[in-house]
């Protein structure tokens, strides 16, 4: 929850910085990114214009900033999940599938910016891009069991990293589309495939993960 006016003079070292994220989250599911204003943030927190600059010297740095927090997230989230798993390929990679789509559709907002177009270059940020090639060091460690499990597959460890999570991130970003329709569904329009993919998204994730797992 962020902290109001009368909370201001609690803030301690990183709290302020936290306060804002949380604000900004909140503000960017609401309005978009392009409304987002450190100085609006601010009187919400309580702060006085310029005490976010302290934190995130721009709007771009506090976008950042909750997109590292939000690989962060997620690296934990999947970690969880295989830690749980049962120990054979296929328990391992749908366990990591379903944190992902988990954590996408409980953290929209937090998804979008980490995903879509408003940070195109994580090299600009040394703690993004870090973060970022951490979460996926997850995927990419599973996918060198699933390359060890069928040496003789043509596709390399990084290569059906690709494969798997273009799959799962397609899913997880087609069950926030339709999350965000209230359209009347056609049968046999997109909406009505979209509609069957919440209704059961194991079943597709589950014809995914068996595809990685098979024989050329």
């Amino acid at each position: 929850m962020v902290k109001n006016v009368a909370d201001a003079r609690t803030y301690h070292h990183g709290d302020l910085a936290v306060a804002l994220m949380d604000a900004a989250i909140v503000h960017i599911a609401a309005e978009g990114t392009e409304n987002l204003s450190l100085r609006a943030l601010a009187r919400e927190c309580g702060v006085s214009p310029t005490a976010p600059y302290r934190h995130f010297p721009s709007k771009r740095c506090l976008l950042a900033a909750l997109a590292t927090r939000g690989f962060l997230g997620l690296k934990e989230h999947c970690e969880k999940a295989l830690a749980a798993a049962e120990s054979d390929l296929e328990s391992k990679l749908m366990a990591l599938g379903k944190a992902y789509i988990e954590f996408a559709v409980d953290n929209p907002t937090t998804y979008q910016i980490m995903f879509g177009s408003v940070l195109e270059d994580f090299s600009e940020y040394e703690q993004l891009a870090a973060a970022a090639e951490s979460s996926y060091a997850l995927v990419l460690g599973v996918m060198e069991q699933v390359k060890a499990h069928q040496p003789t597959r043509q596709m390399t460890a990084i290569e059906l990293g690709g494969v798997a999570w273009s799959g799962v991130h397609g899913i997880a970003s087609l069950l926030l589309f339709h999350l965000s329709r209230a359209a009347s569904v056609i049968p046999g329009s997109p909406l009505a495939s979209l509609r069957s993919l919440q209704a059961d998204p194991d079943t597709a994730l589950k014809l995914l993960m068996r595809g990685l797992l098979a024989d050329d």
